[in-house]
């Protein structure tokens, strides 16, 4: 394989976007995005112009015959420019041995057409082929990026998709440009070997190839045994913990890691070990601390993440037990710290420490090398209950609004875990138990987070019960910003005081306020450059209405005293400097709101 563009990966660092091989007697042509193939893309001259040349270069003859698999953009493309195109839809995979090449997005390979598909390849064919890893994963859930239909296809061509994202080379656009050498995953692994035996330093663009290379590839592939190697005479070296960070001058370390935490992923529970860094993050379990078994009732009407009030300890296993094997679809996850930080240039923790599996059997055993708190998790929702049994997790402090007296939450405050949770029916937050030892009345707190998640719901006008309660979840570490959005909510340590103390949230803590007004956005009202803006409404909203700041104080300075309307206005009202400038934006928002009031807003939402 070899790479034809690029894209930027972290700092001058760059990861292919598209990909071309022999396989055999075949060709093959591979883009890192579905969109690549499609319609507004093939309207731009330069990936018309590629695509031309990559389909003559496939059929490896002038007039090829080209099928084209659900793309009429495409199939348009190509007739114009002199091939015989036919466009196909069911049963495409029967009728490839009549074409010289064909087009189809990779998610659109199914299993059944994977095996003719590389026949026809490997007995001389072209494929021009797109897809998106990150994409795929989001859209299923409990897969691994070896699953990509992409990968089952070409992984044997040398080609793989990875997880992550790419910015352009160009204002809107990938540039052609000079290819270093280190893109290739071969070569940077020949570099690495050679690093390694010197006890030197891979050089950066080597290694982030191989971070995303060793992450991608099947766990038979030769790349791996050959990092396998070198890992066994390095693994001591890769400690990581907020004092000891893992960064740029570490760069053979940071591949060795991404690799140590590949090969976990796919132990069986048996086998896996604690990490030397779980005990810096998540934490330890305290000495002593009884191993239990518990039994308990999951309401599948509920999407997403259940907690249990149990822990797993690192490198322990856990057994799974439901009550019969008809358990739609439910999993197993251990571990609240779902951001990945592969592509941060400094890692204060490893970058990926959660794990999940399927609960495909009545009993499943699972284990991580970090540990974390256990929660069955609904993908989707499902009618009734079922109960599962879970044996060898440590308690954790938890207590639940309207479910555990105070006797109780005096004795689970204390337990062994070093996370726990505070949990009503609208928001849960997750934080580290030093944080709870002291806690007196968790149910004021929770009290207040339920007033927060109401002020936001009735701003937006939707229901006051969630569909599934809103996380807060804590890290050393996070994949972007001081805190972001989504499911869960990410926060650095030091939001633990806020979320944990009522008289914080009753002045109005902004960042969490911020944050959750971001998970109630919609795109109706939320246009470009408002993405930062429309969301700040919310912590207006509870701050007016349930808050008490101080007099004259709305949650953030910069509403207190807002950038300059007058410059503004002076400077020629540039729409381009608007939407930079986020409390600029805002300010209007907030004239209109003094002037028409909170209800105005909720006739718009």
């Amino acid at each position: 394989a070899f790479v034809l563009v690029t894209g930027k990966a972290d700092g001058n660092k760059r990861l292919p976007v598209a990909i071309a091989a022999t396989w055999d007697k075949g060709r093959v042509v591979a883009l890192g995005h579905g969109g690549m193939i499609g319609k507004d893309a093939l309207e731009h001259p330069g990936t018309a112009a590629f695509v031309r040349n990559a389909a003559a270069w496939l059929g490896a003859r002038a007039n090829a015959k080209i099928a084209v698999v659900r793309n009429q953009a495409m199939a348009s493309l190509l007739r114009d420019a002199g091939f015989e195109v036919s466009s196909l839809d069911k049963d495409w995979h029967a009728s490839l041995a009549t074409f010289d090449a064909v087009v189809i997005d990779s998610h659109q390979v199914s299993n059944a057409a994977r095996a003719p598909l590389a026949r026809f390849i490997t007995n001389g064919g072209g494929l021009l082929t797109a897809g998106l890893g990150w994409g795929w994963l989001q859209l299923n859930p409990g897969k691994s990026i070896h699953d990509h239909p992409g990968n089952l296809l070409l992984r044997d061509a040398g080609i793989v998709w990875c997880d992550g994202t790419l910015d352009p080379t160009s204002p809107k656009a990938f540039r052609v440009e000079p290819i270093s050498e280190s893109l290739h995953a071969a070569r940077a692994m020949n570099a690495l070997e050679h690093a390694a035996a010197r006890n030197a330093e891979l050089d950066p663009q080597a290694g982030t190839t191989l971070i995303a290379a060793l992450r991608a590839l099947p766990a038979h592939h030769a790349l791996l045994t050959r990092a396998h190697a070198i890992l066994k005479s390095h693994a001591s070296d890769l400690t990581i913990s907020q004092g000891k960070p893992l960064g740029t001058k570490n760069v053979t370390s940071r591949v060795l890691l991404s690799l140590q935490v590949e090969s976990e992923r796919n132990l069986p529970a048996h086998e896996v070990r604690a990490h030397p860094a779980a005990s810096a993050f998540p934490g330890e379990v305290a000495a002593g601390a009884a191993r239990i078994e518990r039994t308990f009732q999951i309401d599948l009407s509920i999407p997403g993440w259940h907690s249990t009030g149990l822990y797993a300890p690192a490198g322990e296993v856990i057994t799974i037990t439901a009550e019969s094997a008809d358990v739609p679809a439910c999993r197993i996850r251990i571990g609240c710290h779902t951001d990945h930080l592969w592509h941060l240039d400094t890692w204060r923790r490893v970058p990926d420490i959660a794990r999940s599996w399927d609960l495909r059997e009545a009993s499943t055993q699972a284990a991580s090398a970090f540990g974390g708190l256990i929660y069955i998790d609904v993908p989707k929702p499902a009618k009734g209950t079922r109960s599962f049994t879970i044996r060898g997790a440590v308690e954790s402090p938890r207590f639940v609004l309207g479910q555990t007296t105070q006797d109780q939450w005096l004795k689970s405050r204390s337990a062994g875990a070093p996370w726990g949770e505070l949990e009503s029916g609208k928001v849960i937050v997750s934080v580290p138990s030093e944080s709870l030892r002291n806690l007196e009345n968790p149910a004021e707190l929770l009290r207040f987070w339920d007033k927060i998640s109401d002020a936001h719901a009735t701003l937006a006008t939707i229901p006051l019960q969630p569909p599934r309660p809103h996380r807060f979840v804590p890290d050393i570490q996070i994949s972007a910003g001081y805190m972001h959005s989504g499911y869960p909510i990410m926060t650095h340590l030091d939001a633990v005081k806020h979320m944990t103390s009522v008289e914080s949230l009753r002045r109005g803590t902004w960042g969490l306020l911020h944050e959750l007004g971001h998970n109630h956005q919609e795109g109706e009202w939320t246009f470009e450059g408002t993405g930062e803006v429309t969301c700040n409404l919310f912590a207006l909203h509870a701050i007016d209405t349930i808050c008490t700041p101080d007099v004259g104080d709305r949650g953030h300075e910069a509403v207190n005293t807002p950038p300059s309307l007058a410059k503004y206005l002076d400077g020629g009202a540039k729409f381009e400097q608007w939407k930079k400038d986020p409390f600029l934006a805002l300010h209007m928002y907030v004239q209109l709101q003094r002037a028409f009031g909170w209800e105005t807003f909720k006739r718009v939402f």
